[in-house]
């Protein structure tokens, strides 16, 4: 039997080093994979924002108003991070350009010159444009995620009604969102409580952008984590890769859910029968190893010494 434990045990570890080239720790200790044959890069997450804002010819006045809610309702300040996440080879295109225009350089971005030879051909449509950008910037798919280093009250009162299941509606159809931002950028969201693996509580975002009259998919989850927005987002552009795009979300997500379940437990199962030394010994080991944040290690040994 011990055999059979160890060989399956070998077997895994195996199928995890092939299936996911690294793990790697976010803000607010929060664990995500990075799939096998794909990269990552990080951008200030309020600077991106403006930059995708201006790129859509976004009006200022609006795209201020928006940025202000970000901060006033989800936290967001100028330490968050966003994390984009696509396929090998993103990285030197769209993630070189996107460097290159939140340097401030007023230089051309010599990248445009290849795109031009490419795709610039004026007889063809803006949607075969939309198509030869895509390809050439690598963005099918791409997944962000975003996670806020602050919390507000609208957070903590929806933390706690999540972490209570008081918010019942996982029966009910779904919030419909529609925003038209500018000429060249819209999208339509669709909001519904959900659970996940390990009976985790997200808020499911499923919808549809259109950018310059092409359409893409956006499905993606939102969590409280510590009481702040954790947010990923997949966005894929072709019937191939929106048949995958939630299963890579869930392949990127298992650290965290892994995570959160053997965090509650630990906080949970913490008994004064126990013995405490043992107690302590454990959480110890659990946040030495990743598993608890250091808040979270912090509240469960108070928990015990109190």
């Amino acid at each position: 039997m011990l055999k059979v434990v160890v060989k399956f045990i070998i077997i895994y570890s195996i199928l995890i080093n092939v299936l996911f080239a690294e793990t790697i720790e976010l803000d607010q200790g929060i664990k995500i994979n990075i799939p096998k044959g794909y990269e990552y890069l990080q951008f200030n997450q309020l600077e991106l924002m403006k930059l995708n804002f201006e790129m859509m010819e976004v009006p200022k006045d609006k795209s201020d108003e928006m940025l202000d809610q970000l901060k006033s309702i989800y936290g967001e300040d100028i330490s968050a991070t966003s994390t984009i996440i696509g396929k090998k080879g993103y990285a030197k295109g769209y993630g070189d350009m996107i460097n290159h225009e939140l340097s401030g350089n007023t230089d051309f971005w010599t990248g445009w010159e290849t795109y031009e030879e490419k795709c610039g051909n004026k007889d063809i449509t803006d949607k075969k444009t939309m198509k030869c950008l895509i390809k050439f910037f690598k963005i099918d798919p791409v997944i962000q995620i975003d996670i806020g280093n602050n919390t507000t009250e609208f957070l903590k009162e929806l933390s706690i009604e999540m972490d209570n299941n008081k918010i019942d509606n996982t029966n009910k159809p779904p919030e419909k969102v529609k925003n038209v931002f500018s000429k060249l950028y819209q999208n339509e969201m669709n909001v519904k409580l959900v659970k996940l693996k390990n009976n985790q509580s997200a808020i499911e975002l499923l919808g549809e952008d259109t950018v310059m009259g092409f359409k893409s998919k956006r499905i993606g989850y939102m969590f409280l984590h510590n009481e702040r927005a954790f947010i990923i987002q997949g966005f894929c552009m072709s019937q191939a890769t929106c048949k995958n795009i939630k299963k890579l979300n869930n392949k990127i997500l298992e650290p965290y859910l892994s995570m959160n379940l053997m965090n509650k437990r630990t906080v949970n199962n913490i008994s004064k029968d126990d013995n405490l030394t043992e107690q302590l010994k454990n959480l110890n080991e659990l946040y030495k190893s990743g598993a608890l944040t250091k808040e979270e290690f912090t509240k469960a040994k108070k928990k015990l010494l109190n």
